[in-house]
Order: structure tokens, then sequence, then C-alpha cells
């Protein structure tokens, strides 16, 4: 079974009778001041963030079958992103227009270049700063919700008059009520099949280390660069792309400690967040 790309994830990624969407505006016009004075917030509530860290718990969810996974992501300002996903273990970084991947089952990384800048902007719209290039290109609204971890929210939609390929028919951001920090991501895809993205432990302005914003290759790992062979990495190994440009108060300067995995109590909340919940399942409402 194919798996989803970081944005119809990544992770990548939302409404039942607790979760309908619920317009807080007319969606009849982009430009309504009450539309344009959220936005307005919104970013406001980006501004003060250059580095963020979040584990986050995904849940791929197929007509017949629920892939559940979980990881760790670092957002650096303006356009830097990686993520790791715990089992199979699986390392991407997104940086402004391209994609870097690793696998190492297989042992091969993939680098490919994004078409236009709001296809970038889906992977990184959930911690940057505005979200005018989404705008122009789709039905962005915000909405209601009626979880308690947050009642505010973001819906994005095709137009409905759009001739090209668009990979998700729904794309709804969660966001908590204080501070518009996202605690959930929901992407509809054909057929209904869902990708369900929860976010935890956000630590804003952190430290982190240089390399957590790249890719260590190891030696034999054949490159794919827009599906053409580009090298086989040598025995010294090698790191892409280069580390993220970083304010040195945010640069962990201390060894990274290797974390020890508890393989009992992992199995044990795999299997309790496989369990199926109803309001993940509901078709979207229209």
């Amino acid at each position: 079974m194919t798996q989803n790309k970081p944005f119809v994830f990544l992770f990548i990624l939302l409404f039942s009778y607790i979760l309908t969407p619920i317009p807080l505006f007319c969606q009849n016009t982009e430009e309504d001041k009450e539309i344009d004075a959220f936005f307005k917030k919104y970013t406001e509530s980006r501004k003060k963030i250059e580095v963020l860290k979040a584990t986050f718990r995904q849940k791929n969810i197929y007509p017949d079958e629920i892939y559940t996974t979980t990881g760790t992501l670092v957002f650096v300002k303006p356009q830097r992103i990686s993520f790791t996903i715990d089992d199979p273990q699986k390392f991407t970084v997104i940086e402004e227009k391209r994609i870097y991947e690793y696998e190492p089952d297989i042992k091969q990384a993939t680098i490919y270049d994004l078409k236009d800048s709001a296809e970038t902007e889906l992977f990184f719209f959930a911690f940057a700063e505005d979200m005018n290039t989404l705008r122009k290109k789709y039905h962005v609204i915000p909405i209601r919700l009626s979880d308690e971890r947050g009642k505010q929210g973001v819906a994005i939609r095709p137009f409905a008059d759009k001739e090209e390929e668009v990979p998700f028919e729904e794309i709804v951001l969660y966001l908590q009520d204080d501070t518009l920090l996202p605690y959930r991501l929901r992407i509809v895809n054909e057929d209904n099949v869902q990708t369900i993205v929860d976010f935890e432990q956000i630590e804003i302005n952190g430290k982190i280390h240089p390399e957590d914003t790249q890719i260590f290759l190891p030696p034999g790992t054949n490159i794919i660069e827009n599906d053409k062979f580009k090298e086989t990495v040598s025995v010294e190994g090698k790191k892409i792309p280069d580390p993220a440009k970083l304010d040195p108060k945010y640069i962990d300067i201390t060894p990274k400690s290797k974390e020890i995995k508890k393989e009992t109590q992992d199995n044990l909340e795999t299997e309790k967040s496989n369990e199926m919940e109803i309001r993940d399942l509901e078709p979207i409402k229209r």
C-alpha cells in the first residue's frame, strides 16, 4: 500500500457531530473584513515563532485499514521543516521548493522540486506566518469547531471551477483558542481516504541542534534527484541539505542524547491509537 506524501501525509496530517465545521463568516468573498481580521490575528500569532519543535501522532485512514505512526518535527522560519517518522523509520526535510526524503530500509534518498509557491505553502501553513499565497489559489476560510482543545480552525478547499488536478478534497487545521497554534491537521483525499495528524508537546523558540534540520545519509545510500540517479554516498556519509540558518541563541551546543525507546509501551500506544474514532471517519460536511 502506498503511503501519502507529507502534505497528504506527511505527515502528513478532521468532523462529526463533535467536530462539524461551521463557517464563521460569509464564504462568498475572501475580502470580507471579518475574514481579513481573522487572518491578521493569525499572522500576529505566528510572528514570534522562529523555531518550533513538536511531536505528532499520524493516522492514515483507509476504507479497510488504519495505519498509525508517531514522530517529531522541527520548523525553522521562514521555510525549513523536518519530519522524523519512527516506525517504519523515515526522514523528510522540506526547504522552500525542495523536498529531501530518506528511507533507511531501502538505503535510498530522494530529492525532488515542487512546482509552485502555493504547493510549497501547503507544507508550511500550519506554522507559517500568513496564508496569503494559499488564499490566491484555494478557498481558505475560518471555521468553527466544537472540540474542547480549541474551537477555531481554517479550512482549505479547491475552487469549484478549478480545472487542474488537486491532490486533496479538503484540509482542515484545528487551532488552540489562546495561541492559535495547531493541535490537529486533517486531510481528506479522494474516496474519503484521510490523514489525521495530532500535534503534541509544542515548544516555541527552544534550542535545537543544526543537524535536526538535516538528514544524515550513511555510506552506500543511493541518491535520486528528480527521478534521475545522482550519486552513491561515500564512506564518510553525507548530510543533506545544508543546515538551516539559525540565530546563535537557538543553537544547542550540548551533545545529542540517544533516545531509548520502550518497545512494549510503544506497541500498546499504537494499538490504542488504532481504535477508530467515529468523528475521524465522518464524511465531509458540505
